[in-house]
């Protein structure tokens, strides 16, 4: 009978990471057992070799640990010429159990079971987890990399400019002599305006009536 080759992934029973009746050893043996069960038939046949080599642990250990999980009926063990055979009845309805219902939510017949797939109850229903979480947010992140939108003024080349209004990301300020700048509202950029000709044509109009 030849080794199947280890899952990348399988469903794993939290019945068993809670089960106190189980060693560490018996736990990790237990799942790497699963890690090769055919899901078809339940059946998987590593050697004690191999389970060493997936779990790190002593051939000693791993024998004691088979044996404790078929006395408490949680695996099945059939001794073959070259290897032993495991029958692991319990994972396998348990992934026939996971397939169906994933198999049922996907073609929307089942109602009742559509939950399955939807946020834990401890996202959804605790209102204390969503105050903390909310609370951690605005706390970290909401004003994050916002800058002080509107100053009065803005000291640029020495010289103090007043507010005069905003413009996209950009606030724009005005100097004494009617000079004005865009500061942009986030980054380091500050844009010297040129006078349109009609300002600079009322301004020497304002110079000649004044003289």
């Amino acid at each position: 009978m030849e080794e199947r080759s280890m899952s990348l992934y399988f469903v794993g029973d939290l019945n068993i990471l809670a089960d106190k009746r189980l060693s560490m050893a018996d736990k990790i043996v237990y799942f790497c057992l699963v890690s090769f069960m055919n899901v078809k038939d339940g059946k998987c046949y590593p050697r004690f070799a191999t389970i060493k080599a997936r779990t790190g642990l002593s051939i000693a250990t791993i024998q004691r640990s088979i044996k404790h999980l078929a006395k408490l009926q949680l695996i099945t063990k059939k001794r073959l010429p070259s290897t032993n055979l495991y029958l692991l009845t319990r994972q396998k309805i348990l992934q026939e159990t996971i397939k169906k219902r994933v198999i049922t939510l996907s073609e929307g017949s089942d109602i009742s079971q559509r939950g399955l797939l939807k946020e834990p109850s401890y996202l959804t229903n605790n209102t204390k987890y969503k105050y903390n979480v909310n609370k951690f947010y605005n706390r970290k992140f909401s004003n994050r990399g916002v800058a002080n939108h509107t100053p009065k003024t803005f000291v640029y080349k020495g010289e103090t400019y007043k507010n005069i209004g905003e413009e996209g990301h950009f606030m724009e300020f005005s100097g004494k002599d009617g000079k004005r700048i865009k500061k942009h509202k986030f980054k380091d950029i500050v844009i010297e305006e040129k006078p349109s000709r009609k300002k600079f044509e009322a301004a020497a109009e304002k110079a000649v009536a004044c003289g």
